[in-house]
């Protein structure tokens, strides 16, 4: 077969060719179904179907494969897709390749490639869906099977086809496994949603990630899951072993699709979730959209009263807040400069309520509930390090907006500290004794010289932050912005 097809190779194939490779597959397809042909000792079949990824498939139309495919649909179970025999594993490859899902070695151009992959997935995911609604599949056989195909789908990636076509491509196909989570019983959907997350965490980084971002976007019944999902793909693009940081944020802005419908229920959903990445990109989307002052105070607003729901759940979502302090402190500057009385007011009040979010979140111990308020609170699941900056920070806001009244916005030649800044100052210092906090000394004493310097003023505040995350964060990828 493999000279019988060898024309294919040639620039300008014959018809008969392309003709040749469609019977080709539709025989195999047609006969490896046929046990007496597949289980006889040295089978001929199975030595063909092992040849799959050496032979022409890429002359193949949509139609015909579109053909094939329908073909196997309706004459195989889906419990082909779990590949419990050879020729179940050697058929569900002959139709991966023949679409043109895997790596493309040759270089050659696949005739309607997209499609057919599209095709193909949704088959995979059809069989897959078939299986768990009939109870015949197990939670570990189907997370072995979506990440087996969302494997197949990141390493798509035709020679001839330019960046944004690939992305729209990988979207659709990333569309089609995650409808599944919508049609599934709520426990797989549930099992679905974090077994995909896993996958995120482990097997992709940089921009690969972005058409997933996309399609969870467009295809997601669940705003939870939307916003898992959402979250899960922002961290990955900025992880440590990605090249495309320098990129920033500009292509998640791009790729991040919030939905028109649902967009009050998936934002409600991001804050209930601290899904701060997702909530972060949609704020940047509305800044971009409407570059006014008016729109840059509704945004503080919005921002500010973000602020004031989220309470980091570990360590390490914490980080992703200083990206929101550095906005406030940016739109509050824009908003400053108006030099209108009531903005200001705005601002301050503001300010300072970002300064209490920050001093609460700098405690050791949860202030809420019976026990909290008498200060037997648990544990904060929060580090050392960002208790740090917390404090840092709350204590620069309060030496620049000493009161409701006033704020700092000019540097001057001596520093008047009210009582109250003082005695935060203090208590910023009295860390270096602590033994907890011991490796970050170096630290606490650099703060505290930048805040006591008093040429330093509320306009330093964004430059502050970027002395704390770089001294503090220096592998966290997605603060890189603000550093």
């Amino acid at each position: 077969w493999v000279s019988v097809l060898s024309d294919a190779w040639n620039p300008s194939p014959l018809p008969e060719t392309q003709s040749m490779a469609v019977c080709l597959l539709f025989m195999m397809v047609l006969l490896a179904k046929e046990a007496q042909l597949v289980d006889e000792p040295d089978s001929p079949l199975l030595s063909l179907l092992g040849q799959t990824s050496s032979l022409s498939w890429h002359l193949v139309d949509l139609v015909s494969y579109q053909s094939v495919l329908g073909y196997f649909s309706s004459h195989y179970p889906p419990s082909v897709v779990l590949a419990n025999d050879c020729s179940s594993e050697l058929i569900v490859k002959l139709l991966k390749v023949s679409a043109g899902l895997s790596a493309h070695a040759d270089g050659r151009k696949h005739v309607d490639i997209v499609p057919k992959c599209q095709a193909f997935t949704h088959q995979m995911v059809q069989f897959l869906s078939a299986l768990e609604q009939t109870g015949k599949i197990t939670f570990p056989a189907l997370e072995r099977e979506i990440s087996k195909l969302l494997d197949d789908i990141i390493i798509f990636n035709p020679p001839d086809m330019d960046s944004q076509t690939r992305h729209m491509a990988l979207s659709s196909f990333f569309v089609e496994v995650l409808m599944m989570m919508n049609n599934a019983a709520v426990p797989t959907a549930e099992f679905l949603a974090v077994s995909i997350r896993t996958w995120i965490g482990q097997r992709v980084h940089g921009l690969i990630v972005l058409p997933l971002l996309t399609a969870a976007c467009q295809s997601l019944a669940s705003v939870r899951h939307m916003a898992e999902i959402t979250e899960a793909c922002i961290m990955a693009y900025f992880k440590e072993s990605s090249l495309d940081q320098n990129l920033g944020w500009g292509p998640v802005l791009v790729s991040l699709q919030v939905p028109q419908l649902t967009a009050r229920d998936f934002l409600e959903e991001c804050l209930a979730l601290g899904s701060c990445l997702t909530l972060y990109v949609y704020l940047l989307q509305c800044l971009n959209s409407e570059q006014t002052v008016k729109n840059d105070m509704k945004m503080l607003l919005v921002v500010s009263g973000w602020l004031e729901q989220v309470y980091p759940s570990s360590a390490q979502e914490e980080a992703k807040l200083f990206l929101w302090w550095h906005q406030i402190l940016q739109l509050s500057l824009i908003q400053l400069e108006q030099n209108d009385s009531v903005l200001t007011e705005s601002v301050i009040r503001i300010l300072l309520m970002l300064q209490s979010r920050q001093s609460l979140m700098a405690e050791e111990r949860l202030s809420s509930g019976i026990l909290g308020a008498i200060g037997l609170g648990r544990r904060s699941p929060l580090s050392n390090r960002f208790r740090v900056a917390a404090r840092s920070m709350a204590a620069f806001l309060l030496v620049q907006v000493p009161a409701e009244d006033q704020i700092r916005l000019k540097p001057s030649s001596e520093l008047h500290l009210a009582p109250k800044a003082q005695q935060v100052l203090t208590a910023l210092e009295s860390m270096t004794l602590s033994k907890q906090y011991v490796e970050y000394q170096d630290q606490i004493l650099h703060a505290l010289q930048f805040i006591r310097h008093p040429g330093h003023c509320l306009q330093n505040g964004k430059s502050f932050l970027a002395l704390l995350v770089n001294r503090l964060y220096p592998e966290v990828h997605y603060l890189d912005n603000i550093r």
